[in-house]
This record gives structure tokens, sequence and C-alpha cells, in this order.
């Protein structure tokens, strides 16, 4: 008979519609036992608070210790359980307790005080968050690495520069590296600020932490309350690397979306670098290319395929990014002092979110490593308009002498019979001006302006500067932590 759904060892998933995320640290840092980790390192961290700040005894320590592998616990167990009270955290207080009991009598007292389940999960899915803001940092630093080298190293690779999908201008392929990197630069920032700015959550049954305060005054009558409870809280967030906010925000959901926020930034920056691998590895464009091993980038039914697979998996996983975020962001609206619906509604979107960013990262990293750069072929597309990808600048050169309606209206004209006749625009161009009687001296003028060394403008000082400030965010932040 066969299992039906849900049975048997084929019921899990491996990441069979999220190639990016095999073999990646994404599960390790977000599946269910990090959660379940990261739940019980929230509820150990408060009952040590507990103990530094007189509430309970010191022998609580050591129960705290031998409570620390969540992996001892029944994860699927908790999550059957968690059905009933809508949450994981009401069945790991259970079991954790029990577990407590087995080491020391009476130790189940001292947990889970003055907590509700949303402080638990909140400060959880903030301590996830760093934990993974922290492996996305050293991601970035890797891509930005890849990415600093290819803008230095083709700062006079000459190439079409595109708009609306045309050549354009000429630009260099250095300096379209180095706007990847400044956005990827950027992002980092962002994705700092976020993580530095995360806060553990403490407020109880409707955030005002009234049981932990009279917990405070009952066992500690010779202190105030609110020095007794701001000890715990401050301790609670040094243990897990969070911060104290001013007041609970159970209904306050500007943590998660700035956190979205910031992630969907992250994801989009590598996105974009990715985007634009694909569009530059095009059979008719083929100016950059995908370095793939054996048995990479292959077709089910054409033979010949070498598809820039990783750089679209990136973009797949950048796509997917601002849907996730805009449920987030829905979560704002959230009533009483604890909501229904809109906190629960954050888990999932969070946890995938992150998923996601952390395979585009990841991904994006390996792709700026291994991109194959073809100086010939981008010099050879530069061409294929016979010169009409200098228009403007030759239109700029022109209004010195023409004044800029004039020169525009002969560029113009210029290029029309220049593809209606296929011959070069500098030709063509040349022509006109000694047929219409001007100088002899625009004809250089003219001739000057089609020269590619001539032509990038200001590219190498915005390398330059990009490239200072990768330098600049290097020595500031040394290693990723």
């Amino acid at each position: 008979m066969p299992e039906r759904a849900g049975e048997g060892a084929g019921s899990y998933d491996v990441g069979l519609l999220h190639p990016l995320g095999f073999g990646s640290r994404a599960d390790e840092l977000t599946g269910d036992a990090a959660w379940l980790q990261a739940m019980v390192d929230v509820e150990l961290a408060l009952t040590r608070g507990l103990v530094a700040a007189g509430l309970a005894p010191d022998w609580m320590t050591t129960v705290c210790d031998e409570l620390s592998d969540a992996g001892r616990l029944d994860l699927a167990r908790i999550a059957v359980e968690g059905q009933g009270g809508g949450n994981p955290v009401i069945p790991l207080v259970t079991h954790l307790a029990a577990a407590a009991e087995s080491r020391r009598p009476g130790a189940s007292d001292h947990l889970h005080v003055g907590a509700t389940s949303q402080d638990i999960l909140d400060t959880a899915a903030m301590l996830v968050a760093h934990r993974v803001a922290g492996e996305l940092a050293a991601g970035l630093f890797d891509l930005a690495g890849s990415l600093s080298a290819l803008a230095d190293r083709h700062r006079g690779t000459v190439m079409a520069g595109r708009t609306l999908g045309q050549q354009a201008s000429p630009t260099s392929f250095g300096f379209i590296a180095a706007g990847w990197l400044d956005a990827v630069l950027t992002a980092a920032e962002q994705l700092d600020r976020v993580r530095a700015s995360l806060p553990v959550q403490l407020g109880g049954a409707v955030g005002n932490r009234a049981v932990l305060s009279d917990i405070a005054r009952s066992r500690l009558p010779a202190v105030p309350a609110t020095q007794t409870v701001d000890a715990v809280t401050t301790h609670l967030a040094a243990e897990l690397g969070l911060r104290v906010p001013g007041i609970g925000w159970h209904t306050n959901r500007l943590p998660v979306t700035g956190l979205a926020a910031a992630l969907a930034a992250v994801a989009g920056s590598v996105g974009t670098f990715a985007l634009d691998v694909t569009v530059l590895s095009r059979t008719e464009i083929a100016e950059v290319g995908e370095r793939l091993a054996a048995g990479q980038g292959g077709s089910s039914a054409m033979p010949h395929k070498r598809n820039p697979v990783t750089a679209v998996l990136v973009t797949a996983a950048a796509r997917q990014t601002p849907a996730l975020a805009a449920t987030l962001f829905g979560s704002l609206l959230a009533e009483d002092q604890r909501p229904g619906g809109a906190w629960h509604a954050e888990w999932q979107s969070l946890r995938l979110l992150e998923r996601l960013t952390l395979g585009a990262v990841a991904g994006a990293a390996s792709l700026a490593g291994r991109l194959d750069v073809d100086a010939e072929r981008m010099l050879r597309n530069l061409d294929l308009t016979d010169g009409l990808v200098y228009s403007e600048r030759v239109t700029t050169l022109l209004a010195e002498a023409l004044g800029k309606a004039a020169a525009f209206a002969l560029v113009q004209r210029a290029a029309e019979e220049a593809q209606r006749t296929r011959r070069p625009l500098r030709v063509v161009l040349a022509a006109l001006i000694t047929a219409g009687g001007h100088p002899e001296e625009l004809r250089s003028r003219v001739w000057t302006a089609f020269d590619d060394d001539l032509s990038l403008g200001q590219t190498d000082a915005g390398i330059d500067r990009v490239l200072a400030r990768y330098r600049g965010a290097t020595e500031t932040k040394g290693t990723p932590s």
C-alpha cells in the first residue's frame, strides 16, 4: 500500500525546489531546530537574568547549563503540541520544565518567569535574525571582494552601456562592476545597522512587566522594582547580543519591518548583479559567462545548453523577497496590547525571507568569483552600430561650436542616414559637415569623438570612489562576525 502524503522518509523537504539552499547554512540557521534552540537560549538567558538580579537561586545557573542543548528535547512532539495553543512556546515551557525538574526539584519555578509566549518567540526571532545577519555579512564581504577586483581589473575594459535594452553610450565593465559593488556595500551597511538595533522582548501579558515587578517587590523589597526588572532585561539582552528597548513592542512591529526591508535590500542588490549577468551572458551578447563545472548549466532537452544557472537562481530568489516583505509590513496593523494573527503571520514569512536572502548572497558570492569577462566580445559588440553608440558624445562636442539644438539636429540626421545606408556614423557626419560649409576643424573634432579612451567620462573617478569606500569598510569592519 503506498504511503500517504506526510508519512515516511519522503515527507520532509531536502531543497528540491530551492537548489540554492541545498548544502547551505540556511536550514542550519533558520530551520525548526535552530528556532527551538533560539527559544531555549532565550528562556535560559531570562532565568540567568533572574539569577543575576537576585530573583532566582544561584544553583539555577548550573541547571541552565545542563538544559542548554535544545537537541535533547523532542522537537516533533513540541511541534504537534504547539497546535493546541497556536504557538510552540507553550509546549516548550512544559518540556523544559520537566527537564529542569529531573535535574533539581523546584527548578521549574524559575523558568519563564514574568514572560509570555510572544516575548520568547519575538526574542527568538531577533536572535535567529542576528545570527542570519552575521552569516549574510560574511557572504557580502566575500562578494564585495570579488566585485572590487572586477572593478579594478576592468576599469579600462570598454563596452556598450545599455539603457531600456538598447546600446546607449560607451562605458567600462569596471564601472558597471563598481556599481554592483556600491549597491552591495549600501545594503551591507543597512543590514549592519539593523542587526545592531535588534531588540529583546520582555513585557509579559500586556507589555507592562507587571508580574516581574510584583516578584521583584516581593523578593527584593529593599530594591526599587524598576531597578531589578531593568537588571533582568539588561542581562537578557547582553547574553543574547541584542538591544534593550525602551518599552515593549508587542504591537509595534517596526523592528520586524526594519529587518524585512534590510533583507529585501540585500537580496535586491545581489539579485540585480545576477540579473545583469543573465543578460550579458545571452548568446547574442556573450560578454560575460559563468564558469561552470562539468554537468552544470545543462538542459533536459538541448545538449548544447550552458545556462547561467547560479545567476538565474539568485535572480529567482531575489524576485520572491518583495512579497514576503510586504506580508511583514502588513503585520504593522496590530490591535490591542497583543494582536491576533498579525504576529503569527510573521513567522514563516520572515523565515523564508531569511532563507532566500542567505541563498541569494551565497550564490552571488560564488558567481562573482567564477565570472569570465570577454573584453574582445565587448569591443565587437561596441562596433555593431557603426559608431551610433557615440552619438551623445559627438553631439556634445559639436554643440560647443554649433549650439545644442543645431548639433542635435545634425547628429540625428546623420544617425538616420547611417542606419538607412549602413555606413559608419563618423563617415556620414563628416560628409554632412563638409556639405554644410562648416569649418574643417569640426571634422577633426568629430573624428576624435569616436576615440574609446576619451569616451568614458568619469568612470575612473567613480571606480576609485567606490573602491575607496570598499577599502574603508574593510578596514573598519575587519573580518565579518
